[in-house]
């Protein structure tokens, strides 16, 4: 019996304008650097839970700012789990497994409690994954997709990152204001049942994980970094980045496709992580991907940014309402993190709906 994707939910906070954003910063040191990466970012908003025009967290202390970040870091992953719940038409009561993945929020407890908080039994396991940063989201799914094949029982991923809590204090240099810039707030939930047993047909359309790849590029590991500071967290980003994930991309999905005989004509849709607009144009251009293939990882990042763990499944989600799969058909999804570490994931449509695109 295989485990099927039947629900991805992403949610943000409230989104603050970077033109805006921009003018916070601008009697800072670096001041002017940051609005000339917002000016090139083709980012036009991004998700904040602490509202910096409210409060200013660039003085609080690392405590004040993962004591704050694990309280809306719950908040939102509670939307995040009920909504995908909701859509799914799977109970709380129902969950046999929650697992969970952040970069930004460290406690124990942690979002772990939300299995009390939103019903879910007292049997109910929970898994705490991380950190691991921007390709979080994949061997997440993995685990959460081989728990279900075992146990038979519906689970739910929940990927939360919140980078308001920890903007960094001045002076600002370029790397700090890509930074700034670049990372925003979200939480994504993906919820997984058992697929029907043989011979019935499974309720609703989903998709299933066919196989994965991983590639580590160790001499690469400082270009991407993220460490617990004086400031909370504390986020390298080398200008490398995006020629290291495109030199690396085609031999990480060449293989993939090559083990099931596919070609990249044969991918229905590619669910690009929105790591920033570099990133993204250096990939299209090396997979030679078409245009329409990163339209929707585009669209999410301009309107939420990076927003870590839960991006890729933002995308994923975008794609799924826009132009859901068939029975049969495969989907790419790419994520690139610390490490450097790049993965890839091929998925597959399980079942012919009638408001499914047709091949």
């Amino acid at each position: 019996m295989t485990a099927r994707i039947v629900n991805v939910s992403f949610v943000s906070p409230p989104a603050v304008k970077m033109d805006e954003f921009a003018a916070l910063f601008a009697a800072d040191p670096g001041g002017d650097e940051i609005a000339r990466v917002i000016g090139n970012s083709a980012i036009d908003a991004k998700g904040m839970a602490v509202n910096p025009f409210a409060e200013d967290p660039r003085g609080w202390s690392t405590r004040t700012r993962m004591d704050r970040s694990l309280a809306e870091a719950v908040a939102l992953g509670r939307e995040a789990v009920d909504l995908a719940l909701r859509r799914a038409g799977v109970a709380a009561s129902e969950v046999g497994l929650l697992v969970t993945s952040t970069t930004t929020t460290h406690s124990v407890p942690g979002l772990d409690a939300l299995t009390h908080e939103l019903g879910m039994s007292r049997r109910t396991q929970a898994l705490s994954l991380g950190p691991m940063g921007c390709y979080a989201a994949l061997p997440s799914l993995l685990a959460c997709r081989d728990w279900v094949e075992v146990h038979k029982r519906p689970a739910v991923l929940l990927l939360v990152d919140l980078f308001s809590p920890h903007l960094q204090p001045p002076p600002y240099d370029k790397e700090k204001a890509v930074v700034l810039t670049l990372f925003g707030d979200g939480a994504a939930a993906v919820v997984f049942r058992p697929d029907a047993p043989t011979g019935q047909v499974a309720a609703g359309p989903g998709l299933e994980i066919v196989d994965a790849e991983t590639l580590v590029a160790p001499e690469h590991a400082a270009d991407l970094q993220v460490h617990l500071g004086e400031h909370g967290m504390d986020v390298r980003l080398a200008p490398t980045m995006p020629d290291v994930v495109a030199n690396a991309v085609p031999g990480l999905v060449g293989p993939l496709l090559a083990r099931h005989g596919l070609r990249h004509d044969d991918i229905a849709w590619w669910a690009l992580h929105p790591g920033g607009r570099r990133i993204l144009d250096r990939v299209e251009e090396n997979l030679r991907l078409p245009e329409t293939s990163v339209r929707e990882s585009r669209a999410v990042m301009r309107s939420y940014g990076n927003t870590a763990g839960p991006a890729v499944m933002a995308v994923l989600e975008q794609l799924w309402r826009s132009a859901p799969v068939a029975a049969g058909e495969h989907v790419m999804a790419l994520a690139f993190g610390p490490g450097a570490t790049l993965w890839a994931l091929l998925l597959c449509g399980t079942r012919t709906d009638p408001t499914e695109r047709k091949p």
